[in-house]
Protein backbone atom coordinates (compact mmCIF):
# COMPACT_ATOMS: atom_id res chain seq x y z
CA UNK A 1 0.00 0.00 0.00
CA UNK A 2 1.33 3.46 -0.87
CA UNK A 3 1.47 6.15 1.78
CA UNK A 4 0.40 8.79 2.29
CA UNK A 5 -3.39 9.11 2.14
CA UNK A 6 -5.10 12.42 2.70
CA UNK A 7 -8.53 11.09 3.67
CA UNK A 8 -9.79 7.72 4.92
CA UNK A 9 -13.59 7.32 5.22
CA UNK A 10 -14.91 4.52 7.44
CA UNK A 11 -18.06 2.89 6.06
CA UNK A 12 -19.61 0.21 8.27
CA UNK A 13 -23.28 0.69 7.30
CA UNK A 14 -25.20 0.69 4.03
CA UNK A 15 -26.63 4.16 4.67
CA UNK A 16 -23.10 5.51 5.04
CA UNK A 17 -22.23 3.90 1.71
CA UNK A 18 -25.19 5.76 0.24
CA UNK A 19 -23.93 9.03 1.70
CA UNK A 20 -20.36 8.81 0.42
CA UNK A 21 -20.83 6.80 -2.78
CA UNK A 22 -24.21 7.66 -4.29
CA UNK A 23 -23.31 11.36 -4.19
CA UNK A 24 -19.83 10.91 -5.69
CA UNK A 25 -18.43 12.44 -2.51
CA UNK A 26 -15.30 10.28 -2.66
CA UNK A 27 -14.85 11.01 -6.35
CA UNK A 28 -15.12 14.74 -5.68
CA UNK A 29 -12.51 14.46 -2.95
CA UNK A 30 -10.18 12.86 -5.48
CA UNK A 31 -10.97 15.58 -7.99
CA UNK A 32 -9.93 18.08 -5.32
CA UNK A 33 -6.50 16.47 -5.41
CA UNK A 34 -6.89 14.35 -2.29
CA UNK A 35 -5.74 10.74 -2.09
CA UNK A 36 -8.69 8.78 -0.70
CA UNK A 37 -9.09 5.42 1.03
CA UNK A 38 -12.19 3.67 2.32
CA UNK A 39 -12.23 1.28 5.32
CA UNK A 40 -15.06 -1.25 5.47
CA UNK A 41 -15.91 -4.68 6.93
CA UNK A 42 -16.94 -5.93 3.46
CA UNK A 43 -14.76 -4.95 0.52
CA UNK A 44 -16.89 -7.20 -1.74
CA UNK A 45 -19.99 -4.99 -1.27
CA UNK A 46 -21.39 -4.30 -4.75
CA UNK A 47 -21.58 -0.54 -4.23
CA UNK A 48 -17.97 -0.35 -3.11
CA UNK A 49 -16.72 -2.54 -5.94
CA UNK A 50 -18.53 -0.45 -8.56
CA UNK A 51 -17.21 2.77 -7.12
CA UNK A 52 -13.64 1.48 -7.03
CA UNK A 53 -13.93 0.43 -10.66
CA UNK A 54 -14.77 3.95 -11.77
CA UNK A 55 -12.63 5.96 -9.35
CA UNK A 56 -9.70 3.85 -8.22
CA UNK A 57 -10.35 4.48 -4.53
CA UNK A 58 -8.34 2.22 -2.23
CA UNK A 59 -10.47 -0.16 -0.12
CA UNK A 60 -9.16 -1.62 3.13
CA UNK A 61 -11.13 -4.37 4.88
CA UNK A 62 -11.24 -4.45 8.67
CA UNK A 63 -13.24 -6.94 10.71
CA UNK A 64 -12.70 -6.42 14.45
CA UNK A 65 -12.87 -9.30 16.88
CA UNK A 66 -13.69 -8.77 20.53
CA UNK A 67 -14.52 -10.56 23.74
CA UNK A 68 -15.85 -7.47 25.53
CA UNK A 69 -17.95 -5.97 22.75
CA UNK A 70 -20.50 -8.77 22.48
CA UNK A 71 -24.25 -8.31 22.20
CA UNK A 72 -24.74 -8.31 25.98
CA UNK A 73 -22.20 -5.54 26.50
CA UNK A 74 -23.76 -3.46 23.71
CA UNK A 75 -27.11 -3.81 25.53
CA UNK A 76 -25.46 -2.87 28.82
CA UNK A 77 -23.78 0.29 27.48
CA UNK A 78 -26.91 2.45 27.64
CA UNK A 79 -27.30 1.64 31.34
CA UNK A 80 -23.65 2.48 32.01
CA UNK A 81 -23.38 5.79 30.18
CA UNK A 82 -26.86 7.27 29.77
CA UNK A 83 -29.62 8.66 31.92
CA UNK A 84 -32.07 6.40 30.11
CA UNK A 85 -35.14 7.84 31.83
CA UNK A 86 -34.39 11.18 30.16
CA UNK A 87 -33.86 9.67 26.72
CA UNK A 88 -37.13 8.49 25.17
CA UNK A 89 -35.49 6.20 22.62
CA UNK A 90 -33.24 4.43 25.14
CA UNK A 91 -35.98 4.18 27.79
CA UNK A 92 -38.23 2.62 25.17
CA UNK A 93 -35.59 -0.04 24.43
CA UNK A 94 -35.41 -0.85 28.15
CA UNK A 95 -39.20 -1.11 28.42
CA UNK A 96 -39.40 -3.24 25.28
CA UNK A 97 -36.74 -5.72 26.44
CA UNK A 98 -38.29 -5.90 29.91
CA UNK A 99 -41.81 -6.59 28.67
CA UNK A 100 -40.70 -9.13 26.06
CA UNK A 101 -38.84 -11.04 28.79
CA UNK A 102 -41.94 -10.94 31.01
CA UNK A 103 -44.23 -12.15 28.20
CA UNK A 104 -41.91 -15.04 27.42
CA UNK A 105 -41.41 -15.84 31.12
CA UNK A 106 -37.68 -15.86 30.37
CA UNK A 107 -35.97 -15.92 33.74
CA UNK A 108 -32.39 -15.26 32.62
CA UNK A 109 -33.15 -12.33 30.25
CA UNK A 110 -35.48 -10.82 32.84
CA UNK A 111 -32.83 -11.20 35.54
CA UNK A 112 -30.20 -9.55 33.30
CA UNK A 113 -32.43 -6.59 32.47
CA UNK A 114 -33.20 -6.01 36.14
CA UNK A 115 -29.51 -6.20 37.00
CA UNK A 116 -28.74 -3.77 34.16
CA UNK A 117 -31.37 -1.38 35.50
CA UNK A 118 -29.92 -1.63 39.01
CA UNK A 119 -26.51 -0.80 37.54
CA UNK A 120 -28.06 2.23 35.85
CA UNK A 121 -29.51 3.47 39.14
CA UNK A 122 -26.15 3.14 40.87
CA UNK A 123 -24.17 4.76 38.04
CA UNK A 124 -26.72 7.55 37.70
CA UNK A 125 -26.32 8.31 41.40
CA UNK A 126 -22.52 8.14 41.28
CA UNK A 127 -21.37 9.81 38.02
CA UNK A 128 -17.73 9.18 38.92
CA UNK A 129 -18.33 5.48 38.21
CA UNK A 130 -19.23 6.40 34.63
CA UNK A 131 -15.88 8.11 34.17
CA UNK A 132 -14.11 5.04 35.53
CA UNK A 133 -15.99 2.67 33.20
CA UNK A 134 -15.48 5.01 30.24
CA UNK A 135 -11.74 4.79 30.85
CA UNK A 136 -11.86 0.99 30.96
CA UNK A 137 -13.96 0.90 27.80
CA UNK A 138 -11.44 3.02 25.94
CA UNK A 139 -8.73 0.51 26.81
CA UNK A 140 -10.90 -2.20 25.21
CA UNK A 141 -10.82 -0.19 21.98
CA UNK A 142 -7.08 -0.71 21.66
CA UNK A 143 -6.62 -3.15 18.78
CA UNK A 144 -3.27 -3.94 17.11
CA UNK A 145 -5.01 -4.56 13.77
CA UNK A 146 -6.75 -1.17 13.83
CA UNK A 147 -3.51 0.47 14.91
CA UNK A 148 -1.66 -1.15 12.00
CA UNK A 149 -4.30 -0.02 9.50
CA UNK A 150 -4.11 3.58 10.69
CA UNK A 151 -0.31 3.51 10.73
CA UNK A 152 -0.07 1.99 7.24
CA UNK A 153 -2.57 4.46 5.83
CA UNK A 154 -0.70 7.33 7.44
CA UNK A 155 -3.76 9.38 6.53
CA UNK A 156 -3.98 13.04 7.37
CA UNK A 157 -7.68 12.64 8.15
CA UNK A 158 -9.90 9.73 9.24
CA UNK A 159 -13.69 10.17 9.03
CA UNK A 160 -16.22 8.07 10.98
CA UNK A 161 -19.85 7.87 9.86
CA UNK A 162 -21.31 5.61 12.59
CA UNK A 163 -19.19 5.96 15.75
CA UNK A 164 -21.33 3.72 17.96
CA UNK A 165 -20.11 0.80 15.84
CA UNK A 166 -17.19 -1.20 17.34
CA UNK A 167 -15.21 -1.16 14.12
CA UNK A 168 -15.49 2.60 13.76
CA UNK A 169 -14.78 3.25 17.45
CA UNK A 170 -11.58 1.23 17.31
CA UNK A 171 -10.36 2.97 14.19
CA UNK A 172 -11.23 6.37 15.67
CA UNK A 173 -9.38 5.43 18.85
CA UNK A 174 -6.31 4.42 16.86
CA UNK A 175 -6.49 7.55 14.70
CA UNK A 176 -6.86 9.83 17.73
CA UNK A 177 -3.67 8.29 19.15
CA UNK A 178 -1.75 8.69 15.89
CA UNK A 179 -0.09 12.10 15.91
CA UNK A 180 -0.15 12.60 12.14
CA UNK A 181 -3.91 12.09 11.83
CA UNK A 182 -6.91 14.31 12.55
CA UNK A 183 -10.43 12.88 12.91
CA UNK A 184 -13.95 13.89 11.88
CA UNK A 185 -17.35 12.44 12.76
CA UNK A 186 -19.74 12.75 9.80
CA UNK A 187 -22.98 11.07 10.87
CA UNK A 188 -24.98 8.99 8.42
CA UNK A 189 -28.39 9.74 9.97
CA UNK A 190 -30.33 12.36 11.91
CA UNK A 191 -31.12 10.09 14.88
CA UNK A 192 -27.59 8.95 15.77
CA UNK A 193 -26.94 11.43 18.58
CA UNK A 194 -30.27 11.16 20.38
CA UNK A 195 -31.13 7.50 19.79
CA UNK A 196 -27.95 5.42 19.52
CA UNK A 197 -26.32 6.03 22.89
CA UNK A 198 -23.00 7.45 24.01
CA UNK A 199 -20.26 7.45 21.36
CA UNK A 200 -17.24 5.48 22.68
CA UNK A 201 -14.90 7.81 20.77
CA UNK A 202 -15.20 11.45 19.82
CA UNK A 203 -13.25 13.35 17.16
CA UNK A 204 -11.31 16.52 16.50
CA UNK A 205 -14.00 17.93 14.18
CA UNK A 206 -17.63 17.28 13.23
CA UNK A 207 -19.71 17.61 10.07
CA UNK A 208 -23.30 18.53 10.84
CA UNK A 209 -26.50 18.30 8.79
CA UNK A 210 -27.87 21.61 10.12
CA UNK A 211 -28.79 23.74 13.14
CA UNK A 212 -30.58 20.92 14.98
CA UNK A 213 -27.61 18.54 14.73
CA UNK A 214 -25.30 21.40 15.75
CA UNK A 215 -27.30 21.88 18.94
CA UNK A 216 -27.24 18.15 19.65
CA UNK A 217 -23.45 17.93 19.29
CA UNK A 218 -23.07 20.84 21.69
CA UNK A 219 -25.71 19.64 24.17
CA UNK A 220 -24.70 15.96 24.29
CA UNK A 221 -20.93 16.22 23.96
CA UNK A 222 -20.09 19.84 24.83
CA UNK A 223 -18.44 20.32 21.43
CA UNK A 224 -17.07 23.77 20.67
CA UNK A 225 -19.16 25.12 17.79
CA UNK A 226 -15.95 26.25 16.08
CA UNK A 227 -15.14 22.56 15.56
CA UNK A 228 -18.43 21.87 13.73
CA UNK A 229 -18.90 22.31 9.97
CA UNK A 230 -22.57 22.85 9.04
CA UNK A 231 -22.91 21.54 5.50
CA UNK A 232 -26.28 19.96 4.78
CA UNK A 233 -26.65 16.34 3.67
CA UNK A 234 -24.68 15.00 0.67
CA UNK A 235 -27.10 12.24 -0.31
CA UNK A 236 -29.96 14.74 -0.25
CA UNK A 237 -28.42 16.66 -3.16
CA UNK A 238 -30.21 14.19 -5.39
CA UNK A 239 -33.54 15.64 -4.29
CA UNK A 240 -32.53 19.07 -5.54
CA UNK A 241 -31.28 17.61 -8.81
CA UNK A 242 -34.61 15.91 -9.65
CA UNK A 243 -36.88 18.84 -8.69
CA UNK A 244 -39.25 19.51 -11.58
CA UNK A 245 -38.38 16.24 -13.32
CA UNK A 246 -41.13 14.01 -14.77
CA UNK A 247 -39.04 10.82 -14.66
CA UNK A 248 -41.42 9.51 -11.98
CA UNK A 249 -44.02 9.03 -14.74
CA UNK A 250 -41.78 6.44 -16.40
CA UNK A 251 -41.38 4.66 -13.06
CA UNK A 252 -45.16 4.60 -12.64
CA UNK A 253 -45.56 3.09 -16.11
CA UNK A 254 -43.00 0.39 -15.27
CA UNK A 255 -45.04 -0.45 -12.18
CA UNK A 256 -48.26 -0.71 -14.20
CA UNK A 257 -49.79 2.47 -12.76
CA UNK A 258 -51.45 5.29 -14.65
CA UNK A 259 -48.70 7.94 -14.94
CA UNK A 260 -51.26 10.75 -15.14
CA UNK A 261 -52.98 10.01 -11.83
CA UNK A 262 -51.80 11.67 -8.59
CA UNK A 263 -50.48 9.21 -6.05
CA UNK A 264 -49.71 8.77 -2.36
CA UNK A 265 -46.28 7.55 -1.32
CA UNK A 266 -46.17 5.41 1.87
CA UNK A 267 -42.71 4.66 3.29
CA UNK A 268 -42.97 1.92 5.91
CA UNK A 269 -41.00 1.40 9.12
CA UNK A 270 -39.74 -1.82 10.68
CA UNK A 271 -42.32 -3.95 12.54
CA UNK A 272 -40.32 -3.32 15.73
CA UNK A 273 -41.37 0.33 15.64
CA UNK A 274 -44.84 0.02 14.11
CA UNK A 275 -46.15 -3.53 14.63
CA UNK A 276 -49.54 -2.85 13.03
CA UNK A 277 -48.43 -0.64 10.16
CA UNK A 278 -49.20 -3.41 7.67
CA UNK A 279 -52.88 -3.09 8.72
CA UNK A 280 -52.82 0.63 7.90
CA UNK A 281 -51.22 -0.05 4.53
CA UNK A 282 -53.84 -2.70 3.68
CA UNK A 283 -56.64 -0.34 4.79
CA UNK A 284 -55.28 2.49 2.63
CA UNK A 285 -54.78 0.21 -0.39
CA UNK A 286 -58.41 -0.89 -0.13
CA UNK A 287 -59.61 2.71 0.07
CA UNK A 288 -57.54 3.62 -2.99
CA UNK A 289 -59.04 0.72 -4.96
CA UNK A 290 -62.51 1.85 -3.87
CA UNK A 291 -61.92 5.47 -4.97
CA UNK A 292 -62.34 6.74 -1.40
CA UNK A 293 -60.14 9.74 -2.25
CA UNK A 294 -61.06 10.00 -5.93
CA UNK A 295 -58.88 8.99 -8.88
CA UNK A 296 -55.66 8.24 -7.05
CA UNK A 297 -52.85 5.66 -6.93
CA UNK A 298 -50.66 4.40 -4.09
CA UNK A 299 -47.01 3.37 -3.94
CA UNK A 300 -45.86 1.54 -0.82
CA UNK A 301 -42.14 1.35 -0.09
CA UNK A 302 -41.12 -1.21 2.58
CA UNK A 303 -38.17 -0.29 4.76
CA UNK A 304 -35.18 -2.65 4.32
CA UNK A 305 -35.97 -3.88 7.84
CA UNK A 306 -39.38 -5.02 6.57
CA UNK A 307 -37.74 -7.64 4.37
CA UNK A 308 -34.39 -8.51 5.96
CA UNK A 309 -32.64 -8.59 9.31
CA UNK A 310 -33.71 -9.48 12.84
CA UNK A 311 -36.43 -6.80 12.92
CA UNK A 312 -38.22 -8.11 9.83
CA UNK A 313 -41.59 -9.86 9.86
CA UNK A 314 -41.53 -12.05 6.76
CA UNK A 315 -45.32 -12.48 6.85
CA UNK A 316 -45.56 -8.86 5.72
CA UNK A 317 -43.99 -9.71 2.37
CA UNK A 318 -46.90 -11.87 1.18
CA UNK A 319 -49.42 -9.39 2.57
CA UNK A 320 -47.78 -6.58 0.61
CA UNK A 321 -47.78 -8.63 -2.58
CA UNK A 322 -51.54 -9.18 -2.19
CA UNK A 323 -52.40 -5.47 -2.11
CA UNK A 324 -50.89 -4.80 -5.54
CA UNK A 325 -53.45 -3.85 -8.20
CA UNK A 326 -53.88 -1.48 -11.14
CA UNK A 327 -53.89 1.34 -8.58
CA UNK A 328 -51.49 0.06 -5.93
CA UNK A 329 -47.82 -0.87 -6.34
CA UNK A 330 -45.03 -1.91 -3.97
CA UNK A 331 -41.59 -0.38 -4.49
CA UNK A 332 -39.32 -3.03 -3.00
CA UNK A 333 -35.95 -1.75 -1.66
CA UNK A 334 -33.14 -2.70 -4.03
CA UNK A 335 -30.79 -4.44 -1.60
CA UNK A 336 -27.40 -5.83 -2.55
CA UNK A 337 -25.66 -8.82 -1.04
CA UNK A 338 -23.41 -7.33 1.60
CA UNK A 339 -22.30 -7.48 5.23
CA UNK A 340 -23.23 -3.80 5.45
CA UNK A 341 -26.75 -3.37 6.83
CA UNK A 342 -29.22 -1.94 4.30
CA UNK A 343 -26.70 -1.64 1.48
CA UNK A 344 -28.65 -0.68 -1.63
CA UNK A 345 -28.12 -0.65 -5.37
CA UNK A 346 -26.70 2.57 -6.72
CA UNK A 347 -29.96 3.55 -8.46
CA UNK A 348 -32.19 2.99 -5.43
CA UNK A 349 -31.74 6.47 -3.94
CA UNK A 350 -32.31 8.11 -7.32
CA UNK A 351 -35.57 6.18 -7.87
CA UNK A 352 -36.67 7.15 -4.35
CA UNK A 353 -36.00 10.83 -5.10
CA UNK A 354 -38.09 10.64 -8.30
CA UNK A 355 -40.99 8.88 -6.55
CA UNK A 356 -41.08 11.52 -3.82
CA UNK A 357 -40.88 14.29 -6.41
CA UNK A 358 -44.03 13.01 -8.11
CA UNK A 359 -46.19 12.19 -5.09
CA UNK A 360 -49.12 14.24 -3.81
CA UNK A 361 -48.57 13.32 -0.13
CA UNK A 362 -45.68 11.51 1.59
CA UNK A 363 -46.80 9.18 4.40
CA UNK A 364 -44.61 7.38 6.94
CA UNK A 365 -44.40 6.51 10.63
CA UNK A 366 -41.24 8.36 11.54
CA UNK A 367 -38.58 7.49 8.96
CA UNK A 368 -35.95 9.71 7.33
CA UNK A 369 -38.28 9.88 4.32
CA UNK A 370 -39.95 12.73 6.21
CA UNK A 371 -36.83 14.84 5.63
CA UNK A 372 -36.44 13.60 2.05
CA UNK A 373 -40.00 14.71 1.37
CA UNK A 374 -39.63 18.14 2.96
CA UNK A 375 -36.77 18.79 0.53
CA UNK A 376 -39.35 18.37 -2.26
CA UNK A 377 -41.83 20.59 -0.39
CA UNK A 378 -44.25 17.67 -0.12
CA UNK A 379 -46.93 17.40 2.60
CA UNK A 380 -45.71 14.87 5.19
CA UNK A 381 -48.24 12.81 7.14
CA UNK A 382 -47.09 10.62 10.04
CA UNK A 383 -49.20 7.59 11.03
CA UNK A 384 -48.67 7.55 14.80
CA UNK A 385 -51.46 5.09 15.56
CA UNK A 386 -51.81 1.32 15.83
CA UNK A 387 -54.54 0.70 13.25
CA UNK A 388 -57.68 -0.73 14.83
CA UNK A 389 -56.74 -1.16 18.50
CA UNK A 390 -54.12 0.73 20.56
CA UNK A 391 -51.21 -1.44 21.61
CA UNK A 392 -49.46 -1.15 25.00
CA UNK A 393 -47.20 1.91 24.89
CA UNK A 394 -43.97 -0.10 25.11
CA UNK A 395 -44.68 -1.68 21.70
CA UNK A 396 -46.92 0.98 20.13
CA UNK A 397 -45.88 3.32 17.32
CA UNK A 398 -47.14 6.11 19.62
CA UNK A 399 -43.95 5.80 21.67
CA UNK A 400 -41.69 7.05 18.87
CA UNK A 401 -43.35 10.50 18.92
CA UNK A 402 -41.23 11.22 22.01
CA UNK A 403 -37.92 10.35 20.32
CA UNK A 404 -35.80 13.50 20.24
CA UNK A 405 -35.33 13.74 16.48
CA UNK A 406 -39.02 13.11 15.75
CA UNK A 407 -40.25 15.45 18.49
CA UNK A 408 -38.34 18.29 16.81
CA UNK A 409 -40.14 17.51 13.58
CA UNK A 410 -43.65 17.20 15.05
CA UNK A 411 -43.33 20.27 17.30
CA UNK A 412 -42.34 22.37 14.28
CA UNK A 413 -45.71 21.92 12.59
CA UNK A 414 -43.88 21.06 9.36
CA UNK A 415 -45.33 17.55 9.47
CA UNK A 416 -48.83 16.45 10.43
CA UNK A 417 -49.73 13.52 12.70
CA UNK A 418 -52.69 11.17 12.23
CA UNK A 419 -53.77 9.37 15.41
CA UNK A 420 -56.66 7.24 14.07
CA UNK A 421 -58.23 6.21 10.76
CA UNK A 422 -60.79 9.04 10.76
CA UNK A 423 -58.08 11.62 11.34
CA UNK A 424 -55.89 9.91 8.72
CA UNK A 425 -58.71 10.28 6.18
CA UNK A 426 -59.25 13.93 7.10
CA UNK A 427 -55.56 14.80 6.74
CA UNK A 428 -55.25 13.08 3.35
CA UNK A 429 -58.37 14.89 2.10
CA UNK A 430 -57.12 18.25 3.37
CA UNK A 431 -53.71 17.95 1.70
CA UNK A 432 -55.24 16.77 -1.58
CA UNK A 433 -57.38 19.92 -1.58
CA UNK A 434 -54.65 22.27 -0.34
CA UNK A 435 -51.09 20.91 -0.87
CA UNK A 436 -49.56 24.15 0.48
CA UNK A 437 -51.49 24.13 3.76
CA UNK A 438 -48.40 24.18 6.06
CA UNK A 439 -45.81 25.30 3.50
CA UNK A 440 -44.15 27.91 5.77
CA UNK A 441 -43.61 25.43 8.62
CA UNK A 442 -42.27 22.83 6.17
CA UNK A 443 -39.69 25.22 4.78
CA UNK A 444 -38.56 26.33 8.23
CA UNK A 445 -37.98 22.86 9.70
CA UNK A 446 -36.35 21.66 6.47
CA UNK A 447 -33.74 24.41 6.79
CA UNK A 448 -33.26 23.64 10.50
CA UNK A 449 -32.62 19.99 9.68
CA UNK A 450 -30.64 20.33 6.44
CA UNK A 451 -29.17 23.88 6.45
CA UNK A 452 -29.85 24.54 2.76
CA UNK A 453 -31.65 22.93 -0.16
CA UNK A 454 -29.40 24.03 -2.99
CA UNK A 455 -27.80 20.79 -4.21
CA UNK A 456 -24.41 21.93 -2.87
CA UNK A 457 -24.12 19.93 0.37
CA UNK A 458 -21.56 17.53 -1.12
CA UNK A 459 -19.42 20.49 -2.19
CA UNK A 460 -19.60 21.96 1.32
CA UNK A 461 -18.51 18.63 2.80
CA UNK A 462 -15.58 18.48 0.38
CA UNK A 463 -14.60 22.03 1.36
CA UNK A 464 -14.80 21.21 5.07
CA UNK A 465 -12.60 18.15 4.57
CA UNK A 466 -10.14 20.10 2.44
CA UNK A 467 -9.90 22.81 5.12
CA UNK A 468 -9.25 20.21 7.83
CA UNK A 469 -6.60 18.45 5.77
CA UNK A 470 -4.87 21.74 4.96
CA UNK A 471 -5.00 22.87 8.60
CA UNK A 472 -3.50 19.57 9.77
Amino acid sequence: MNNKFDVAYIVSHGFAARMVLQTDLLVKLKQAGLKVALITPDKADQNLVENVAKSGIEIIEYKPSSTLWNSEYIRLRKYLFEDIKKNAALWEKHQHDLNIAKLRSSFLPLFKIRIFYLIYLVFNHFPLLRKLIAGLEKKSLHDPVANAIIKNLDSRLVISTYPVNLMESRLLYAANKYAATKTIIHLLSWDNITCKGYFPQLADYYISWGDIMNREFISYYNIDEKRIFKTGVPHFDLHFEVRGSLVYKNILKQKGLNPDLPYLFFAMSAPYFSPNEIDIVEWLAKKIDENEFGELSLIVRPHPQNVTGNMADKTWIDRLKKIESSRVSVDWPKLVKSKLNWSMQMNDMLDLAHLIEGCAISINSGSTVSIDSLLHNKPVLLTFFDAYEPLPMWTSIRRVAAYGHLKNLVDSGGVVVADNFNNFTEQITRFLKDPDWNHTEREKIMLMECFKNDGMATERVVNAIQMTVDAG
